[in-house]
Formats: C-alpha cells, structure tokens, sequence
C-alpha cells in the first residue's frame, strides 16, 4: 500500500501527510515544480519547510512497496522520463507486467516505470488492457492528470486537494476515468475513459 496527496497550500500537505502516513513508513517524496525532496523511511515533516511559498502544486507521497523492500532510490516516486512525473499507488499483476515489457520490448521490471512509459509512449490509449490496479497521478509539461482503476481510491475537494485517506470536504472521483486538473478554473475535467481490466488477486479492502 503506498498513498498520494497533494494540494497547493504547505499546511495542508503537512495535514495529509499525517493523514496518510499509516499507508506507508518505507520511503517517502515531496514534489514542487522540477525539484524532489525524497528519502527512506517515514515521512519528515521537516521537508515541507524546505518548499517555497509560491503557488505551485506540490505533490507528496510515501510508500510500502508492493514489489518488494528494494532500497533504490530510482523506486521513489515519482517516475520521471523527459519532462513528465508520474506516482502511483497499486500494483500490476505478473501478466500485467510482462504484457507492458512486450509491448514496450524492454526488461523493466519495476511496476510504475513500466505504467509510465506506456503513458508517455500511448497516452491514456491501452490501460483498459492493463491488467492490475493502479490509482496515479500523471504530470505532463505542466499539466496534470489523476485516474483511478475500480479498487483503487482518491479524493479531492473544491481546492483541488488530493488525497489516498478521505479528508473533509473531499470526494472520491470516479473510477475508470482520466481527469485533468484545471487549475485555472479550480476543477476536474474529464478527458477520457478505460475499462479496469479484471483479474485473479484477492485484494482486501481498496488500495
């Protein structure tokens, strides 16, 4: 289980951030703009104050892999690949995985590069083929996009504050669907559809 939260203001990252620390004590990333602050263990709230004050969203996330205890840094998210990040909560099925390294024709084995260079390469085209469970949060030049497959949740409120956990005044967004945060208007738009692939795994509860 790992967990994604973001928001514009310091205060509340630092709110989410303990709200969400439970899902994840083996490393952790705060993200503003280019620059990723991100080392193991538990979240250091410490790392927040290191965040300028300008209106630029920030991105947390803190992480207990699904894929093993490999400590690499290049395993914290994001995932970074030209200009675009990508975070990720979830995790892909054996079939999952071998069905994106043929179709990409690479050896990666690590979960969310392998989502990510599908997402560079295809865009949003083939995740209904992708057989797992993944809640992410993909940035692109300066644009960011959050989807959700049916077992995986994330909540947003009128600010455009996104978290793993519920918080007050959020909602979870659909599943299935890929939104773009319209920052400008403070809302979500819908861009585009999948369908989550089912499989084998028993899961419990949602991710």
């Amino acid at each position: 289980m790992c967990s994604i939260f973001g928001s514009f203001d310091k205060s509340k990252i630092g709110e989410l951030a303990v709200l969400n620390q439970h899902r994840g004590t083996f490393s952790y990333s705060l993200t503003q703009d280019k620059r990723t602050c991100k080392d193991f263990g538990e979240f250091d709230p410490l790392v927040i104050d290191t965040v300028k004050s300008t209106n630029s969203y920030m991105i947390g996330h803190v992480q207990a892999p699904t894929g093993g205890m490999v400590e690499d840094f290049n395993r914290i998210h994001p995932t970074s690949i030209g200009s675009s990040l990508l975070w990720h909560n979830g995790l892909l099925t054996p079939r999952g995985i071998k069905h994106l390294q043929d179709s990409l024709k690479v050896e990666e084995s690590f979960d969310t590069k392998l989502l990510h260079e599908h997402l560079v390469k295809n865009n949003f085209t083939g995740l209904s083929e992708i057989e797992g469970l993944f809640t992410c949060v993909l940035k692109l030049g300066e644009d960011y996009y959050i989807f959700r497959t049916k077992h995986g949740k994330l909540y947003v409120n009128d600010n455009l504050d996104i978290s793993s956990e519920k918080f007050e005044g959020s909602k979870c967004i659909n599943y299935d669907t890929i939104y773009k945060m319209d920052f400008e208007r403070m809302k979500l738009m819908e861009v585009s559809y999948f369908k989550t692939k089912r499989f084998n795994y028993i899961i419990e509860g949602e991710l």
